[in-house]
């Protein structure tokens, strides 16, 4: 573990936080989809987690959880097209 007040290599960081998924065989994808970081996309039941490395080599996290299955997923749907819908 990398403390936080330490002045650190954004792929040292990197480094740590894939060891640390590896070693608990958390599956993972990598992207770069930000101009100064490098992310984790991380897919657990329930939940979603983005876990950026920054360039400064700070971290940002969030996750996203299951408010659960719904009882009409087909408005469901319907009601994320219609939000989105341009």
């Amino acid at each position: 573990m990398i403390p936080k007040e330490m002045t650190v290599n954004m792929f040292e960081v990197f480094k740590s936080i894939k060891a640390q998924l590896d070693s608990a065989n958390i599956y993972y994808d990598t992207k770069a989809y930000l101009d100064d970081a490098f992310s984790f996309l991380v897919h657990m039941p329930g939940q979603y987690w983005e876990i950026d490395v920054r360039e400064d080599g700070s971290v940002d996290v969030e996750v996203f959880k299951s408010e659960g299955l719904r009882d009409d997923p087909w408005a469901a749907i319907e009601q994320l097209v219609e939000d989105h819908r341009e």
